[in-house]
C-alpha cells in the first residue's frame, strides 16, 4: 500500500498492540510497563475510553433529569396548592436555584456562568486532571522503557478524546440538547470549557516529550526527520489561536474576524493534528467520529435550510429609531414558536453571504411573516442599515427554528416578561402568544407583566405599535406593562412616571424615568402564591439581577418560606 504524504507508514485505521520490545527489565520494571493505566499499549483504552465514558454518563443523567423535568412540567396546575410543602417541590426549587444563581466578579467585571455550569465543569475539570495526574510515575525509569512517557501518553489520549465532544457541544442541531432539554447556544459553555481542557491536556501531552527528547539528545533530530513532532507543533499553533480568540473579552471585541477565522484554523488544526496521531492506536477513531458528529449536523442544518424552509425567500428592510432595522421576509410554508430565532444568511450581501447571524422573530406564524429587529453594530448588520436606506432587498437563506422556552409559559398561574434593550424582541412574541392563548382561553395564565427597560426614550417607538395594538383587546386587568428609561437628563424620581397611551389601552401602563427593582418586580410576582413563569433577554447586569432575584425565590421553596410551589425560569442569551 502506498504512502500517504506526511505519514511515515502506509496507510492503516489502528497500529499494533503488539510490544514492539520486552528486553532485559527488572520484575517491576515489567509491572510498570504492563499494568492497567501504565500499558502505552492498552492506553487509549484505559484513557481515551474513560474519558468518553465519563460523557456519555454525563448526558444519560441529565437526559434523565430532562425527562422529570418534562413530567413535572406536565403536572403543574395552576394556583393547585398555597404552599410548596412537598420534597418535589423542594428538589425541583434547590435544582432551579443552582441553575439560577449568578456571581459577578466587579474588580474585573465577570460575570459569571451560572452556578450549575460552573459545577458542571469544574467535575469535569477535577476529573480530567485527577485522570491525568493521579497515577504515577510520569516518566520511565530509565528511557529503555520507552520513547513515551507515561504522562504526555495519557494526556495526549484524553485530549484526543475530548475532540467529538466539543464539536458535539457546538452544534446547532445538537443531539446533547434534544436528549438533556438545553437550548444549543446554552452548551457553547460546554463547548468552550471542553476545548478548554483539550488545550490544557495538549499542552501536558507536550511538555514531558520535549523534555524526554532534550534529555537524551535527539529532540533536534526527532524534529527534523519524524513528522508527528513538527505536525504536533503546528497543531498546537491554531489551537492556541482558536483558545485565545474564544475568550469572551477578545470574541466579543473582534466578533466578525473570530466569526471568519474560526472555522479556517479548526481545519487546520485538524489536519495537523490528524497527521501527528499517524493511526496510533485508535487515535483516528475519534476522527471518524468527530466527522460524523459534524458531518450529521451539517446535512441536517443545511438539508432543513434548502429543502424544507427552501430557498425562495426575499428580506426588506426598514429603518428605526435608535439605530435599528426591521427585517421582514413573507413566508406561507415557515412555522416557528414564540422566542424562536433563525440564522439567516443574507444572500446578497457580498463577502457577508459567507456566514450567517441568529436573529429573534418577533412575530407569530399567524402573520406569515418572518419579522426581526436588528440593533446595528458592525460588519453584516452595518450592511442591513445600507439597504435599509437605499430600498434594497436581499435573498435569504434561514437556518431554522431554533430555541424558544422549554416548556409551556401558558401553564402558569401570572408570567413575568422582563427585557432589556433590544432583548425585548424576544419577549414581545411571548408576550403575544400569551395575549391570543388569552383570548382563545387556552391557557391557565391569570395575569402578565411585561417590563422593558430601555437606555432611551426614543427606543421604545420601535414597538409603540406593535404593543398598543396588542393590549388594547387584552381582558381587564390581566395584563401590566412597566417601561423605564434608564438614562435621563432629568433628576431621578421614583414619582415621576406617567401614563402611556392610557387612552388607548385598558392595560396599565406606566414610564419611569430610573431603573428598574428587578429583584422586587420578581420577589412581588412570588409572593402572591401559585406558579410563576419568568422569561428575561436583557444585558449581562440585567440577566444577573433576575437571576438571582429568581434564585432567592427557589431558596425561599426550599426553606418552606414561600407561598409559591413553583418558579420557571427561562433566560436567553443577548448576544452570541
Amino acid at each position: 500500500m502506498g504512502l500517504v504524504a506526511g505519514l511515515t507508514h502506509p496507510v492503516l485505521w489502528h497500529s499494533s498492540r503488539q510490544a514492539s520490545h520486552m528486553g532485559n527489565f527488572t520484575e517491576y520494571q515489567f509491572w510498570l510497563m504492563s499494568t492497567r493505566f501504565r500499558n502505552w499499549y492498552t492506553a487509549d483504552w484505559d484513557y481515551g475510553l474513560t474519558s468518553v465514558y465519563f460523557f456519555c454518563g454525563a448526558i444519560f443523567v441529565f437526559a434523565l433529569i430532562n425527562v422529570l423535568s418534562i413530567q413535572r412540567s406536565s403536572n403543574v396546575k395552576a394556583g393547585s396548592k398555597g404552599q410548596a410543602d412537598n420534597l418535589g417541590d423542594k428538589i425541583t426549587g434547590l435544582s432551579r436555584y443552582i441553575s439560577s444563581r449568578q456571581y459577578h466578579i466587579s474588580i474585573f467585571d465577570w460575570y459569571s456562568p451560572p452556578l450549575g455550569h460552573m459545577l458542571i465543569v469544574g467535575a469535569m475539570f477535577v476529573f480530567f486532571m485527577v485522570l491525568t495526574f493521579a497515577v504515577r510515575p510520569y516518566y520511565w525509569p530509565i528511557p529503555a522503557m520507552g520513547n513515551s512517557p507515561p504522562l504526555g501518553t495519557r494526556a495526549g489520549w484524553i485530549s484526543i478524546a475530548l475532540m467529538p465532544f466539543v464539536f458535539a457541544f457546538s452544534s446547532k442541531v445538537n443531539l446533547i440538547g434534544l436528549l438533556t432539554g438545553t437550548p444549543h447556544e446554552k452548551l457553547q459553555v460546554f463547548h468552550r470549557w471542553t476545548a478548554w481542557i483539550m488545550y490544557i491536556t495538549s499542552l501536558v501531552h507536550t511538555f514531558p516529550f520535549i523534555r524526554f527528547n532534550v534529555g537524551i539528545g535527539k529532540m533536534e533530530l526527532y524534529y527534523r526527520t519524524k513528522s508527528y513532532y513538527w505536525t504536533g507543533v503546528a497543531a498546537l499553533i491554531p489551537q492556541t489561536w482558536l483558545i485565545l480568540m474564544s475568550w469572551g473579552p477578545i470574541r466579543n471585541r473582534y466578533y466578525e474576524t473570530f466569526k471568519k477565522i474560526h472555522f479556517l484554523a479548526s481545519i487546520i488544526f485538524m489536519i495537523f493534528l490528524f497527521i501527528h496521531c499517524n493511526f496510533r492506536l485508535t487515535s483516528w477513531d475519534y476522527f471518524w467520529a468527530t466527522g460524523a458528529v459534524y458531518g450529521v449536523t451539517w446535512l441536517a442544518r443545511f438539508g432543513r435550510a434548502l429543502f424544507q424552509n427552501g430557498l425562495g425567500h426575499t428580506a426588506t428592510f426598514e429603518a428605526l429609531p435608535d439605530r435599528m432595522v426591521r427585517v421582514r421576509i413573507p413566508t406561507k410554508t415557515l412555522n416557528w414558536a414564540p422566542g424562536q430565532s433563525y440564522f439567516v444568511r443574507f444572500l446578497d450581501l457580498g463577502v457577508h453571504a459567507l456566514t450567517s447571524h441568529p436573529f429573534t422573530v418577533t412575530s407569530l406564524p399567524s402573520s406569515s411573516v418572518l419579522e426581526f429587529h436588528v440593533r446595528v453594530r458592525e460588519g453584516t448588520t452595518a450592511r442591513l442599515a445600507s439597504f435599509a436606506e437605499s430600498g434594497k432587498t436581499s435573498a435569504v437563506m434561514l437556518d431554522g427554528p431554533y430555541g424558544g422556552v422549554h416548556g409551556s409559559l401558558g401553564a402558569y398561574d401570572r408570567v413575568v416578561l422582563l427585557a432589556g434593550g433590544s432583548g425585548v424582541s424576544f419577549t414581545v412574541p411571548l408576550l403575544l402568544d400569551l395575549l391570543k392563548g388569552l383570548a382563545e382561553k387556552r391557557v391557565r395564565t391569570k395575569h402578565i407583566h411585561f417590563l422593558w427597560a430601555v437606555p432611551r426614550a426614543e427606543s421604545l417607538s420601535c414597538y409603540s405599535d406593535l404593543l398598543n395594538s396588542a393590549l388594547k383587546d387584552a381582558p381587564e386587568g390581566t395584563v401590566t406593562v412597566s417601561l423605564y428609561v434608564t438614562r435621563t437628563s432629568r433628576p431621578l424620581s421614583p414619582s415621576s412616571e406617567s401614563s402611556a397611551n392610557a387612552e388607548e389601552s385598558k392595560p396599565a401602563s406606566k414610564t419611569r424615568m430610573e431603573r428598574p427593582n428587578l429583584r422586587e418586580f420578581v420577589r412581588a410576582a412570588c409572593a402572591a402564591g401559585g406558579t410563576v413563569g419568568v422569561a428575561t433577554c436583557g444585558p449581562d447586569s440585567f440577566s444577573l439581577d433576575v437571576r438571582n432575584a429568581v434564585a432567592g425565590c427557589e431558596l425561599d421553596i426550599v426553606r418552606g418560606r414561600s407561598s409559591c410551589t413553583d418558579v420557571f425560569l427561562h433566560t436567553e442569551a443577548y448576544s452570541w
